[in-house]
């Protein structure tokens, strides 16, 4: 028997984005908890787990505080009583310690390890170090496949009742929507694709982030299911629908630490795709020196990963690795991406961000078996240029509750200012790391309407004194510390060769 003590509910109101609970050292003393332990809380029939922190400001003996947007789905009120007691410490410790020592995990140790972060039996302290322990020991194939499987197992599935579900996923590090242009041209040729996505974590914007700018994003399953099916697509925020709960608790754990562990990151992107019921699926792997993958070599590895795994779990998946030297597209920033998606879709101009959107529509296309191999760039191609791609978007627009349908009505930044080259000749290289920088410091992505707009492309000659880009803030002073920041990163951002190195009499 456990001991339990009940408890009278005082509902904090603040966000948070972990499950704690406030105890008063008292009450905490009488349960043998401590900051950090475990408890679990029952309400009626239902019960959840929480981590303890201790306050005697805010919290009376014999209460437990919540905060008012994380109360584990109890649907708890100011002074519910609720039944709470002490959680033993989990096995899933001693297994974090193993990967830390090196030691190979087996498929019920890892199991264990997901199942506890899904239930918050683990604090971010252990959540933080078994990442760490990943991140330096690394995951084997096995161990990668049993974390997909077991974020799988532990979240919900949609499904949609067809054979064929259509998917793809960049690993990151580059801007340009790419899937608000693909997903269209998907569902345009009779497909569905489910395209949910993640907000920003270093990049100036996430597809949500982008999408969000002219429409709705956050959905539950039967909003995903419905949309889907009269319209073959759409293009939703994953954070709402708790698809892999575990992925997202640790994906907030990263993000602090600043750790991508090629395991965690492979099993993060299947895991979430098989949620979706995704059957087929293409991944787009960058490769470039300031992106997540530096070179091909190690591309090649990432993309082996990802297709035995795949093989493993059911989807057919197909790798491509892509320029991540160079920027696909002018635009870094939330509504400056989402105007660029639009004006490609508009058929404003066909540009890099469009010839790699209609690359891997087209490989998802031969995926499929829809067309031939190397016919579905052509395909893909001609349905963007038709204005199908466009019509299809904008009825997933109007689906998602659209408030912007045109990229001209898509709004401009109070503030912006011109960086502008110090010295004629012609742009080699643009650094796609420091131009996100920079955009990050004007405000985005936080500022929709931040970010950086490019006037030149590589290749382009430049005279001394053109613009190379321009800097868009809603804010003054973030704009004048980016406009600093670009001062000074200006030489290793912008290469520029001399177009004559020499003169000779």
């Amino acid at each position: 028997m456990v001991y339990t003590k009940r408890l009278k509910v005082k509902i904090l109101d603040i966000d948070a984005d972990k499950q704690i609970a406030l105890l008063n050292s008292r009450t905490a003393k009488d349960l043998l908890a401590s900051t950090k332990s475990r408890v679990c809380v029952k309400f009626e029939d239902k019960e959840t787990n929480f981590i303890i922190d201790l306050t005697d400001k805010f919290i009376d003996e014999n209460a437990i505080g919540l905060y008012r947007d994380n109360t584990g789905g109890l649907k708890l009120q100011d002074g519910d009583i609720v039944e709470v007691s002490l959680l033993s410490i989990p096995p899933s410790i001693q297994f974090i310690i193993d990967k830390i020592k090196n030691r190979p995990l087996t498929e019920k140790q890892i199991t264990q390890i997901i199942s506890d972060i899904v239930y918050n039996r683990l604090s971010d302290t252990e959540i933080s170090a078994f990442i760490t322990a990943v991140t330096i020991n690394g995951l084997n194939l096995d161990e990668t496949i049993s974390v997909c499987k077991a974020m799988t197992l532990t979240g919900k599935v949609i499904e949609f009742n067809r054979k064929v579900i259509l998917d793809k996923h960049s690993i990151g590090g580059i801007n340009g929507r790419v899937s608000m242009i693909v997903t269209p041209i998907i569902a345009s040729c009779g497909y569905y694709m489910p395209k949910t996505a993640s907000r920003a974590i270093s990049s100036a914007a996430g597809t949500a982030d982008c999408m969000e700018v002219l429409a709705d994003v956050s959905f539950d399953i039967n909003d995903i299911k419905k949309i889907v099916h009269e319209h073959g697509g759409l293009l939703a925020w994953n954070g709402k629908v708790d698809l892999c709960p575990a992925d997202d608790k640790m994906i907030m754990v990263r993000h602090s630490l600043g750790l991508d562990p090629e395991g965690l990151v492979i099993a993060s992107v299947l895991s979430k795709k098989k949620s979706v019921s995704a059957t087929h699926l293409i991944v787009d792997i960058p490769v470039g020196p300031t992106v997540k993958v530096r070179n091909r070599e190690e591309g090649q590895r990432w993309a082996s990963k990802f297709i035995a795994i795949s093989k493993e779990i059911g989807i057919n998946t197909k790798v491509v690795l892509t320029n991540g030297a160079l920027p696909c597209g002018k635009y870094f920033g939330p509504s400056l991406e989402a105007r660029g998606a639009l004006e490609v879709l508009e058929c404003k101009y066909f540009d890099s961000l469009a010839e790699k959107a209609c690359e891997i529509a087209g490989c998802l296309l031969e995926l499929v078996g829809r067309v031939d191999e190397g016919k579905g760039y052509d395909l893909a191609k001609d349905t963007l240029l038709s204005g199908k791609a466009l019509s299809k978007f904008k009825e997933i627009l109007k689906a998602q509750n659209g408030r912007v349908f045109e990229s001209e009505k898509i709004p401009w930044a109070e503030h912006k200012q011109d960086i502008v080259a110090m010295e004629s000749g012609k742009i080699v290289g643009l650094d796609v790391s420091n131009l996100t920088k920079i955009a990050r410091t004007a405000g985005a992505p936080s500022d929709q309407l931040a970010g950086v707009v490019l006037a030149k492309d590589a290749g382009d000659k430049i005279k001394e004194g053109e613009t190379i880009f321009t800097i868009h803030s809603s804010n003054k002073e973030k704009l004048r510390i980016a406009v600093e920041m670009s001062k000074e990163l200006l030489k290793d951002t912008v290469k520029i060769e001399k177009v004559i190195l020499e003169e000779m009499n």
